[in-house]
């Protein structure tokens, strides 16, 4: 497994701005980055193989839904 980096750059902020389709100046990214930052340092200091699974997780199926509906 590689190791992540703690802090994430410039480039995946961009990256990661493109691929949600958002307009973000370009005089705004470095406060973005340090947002993003902050936001995942706990989940990078997380251990997820020590998180116990309680129940499996809720799932939505919209097409099911429409033809429940539809009858």
């Amino acid at each position: 497994m590689t190791e992540m980096s703690p802090d994430v750059t410039l480039d995946e902020v961009r990256e990661r701005i493109r691929v949600a389709g958002l307009r973000i100046p370009e005089d705004r990214l470095e406060m973005v980055r340090g947002f993003l930052n902050e936001a995942l340092r706990p989940v990078r200091a997380m251990d997820s193989r020590a998180v116990r699974t309680l129940e499996p997780a809720v799932t939505f199926d919209a097409a099911a839904e429409e033809h429940r509906h539809a009858r």
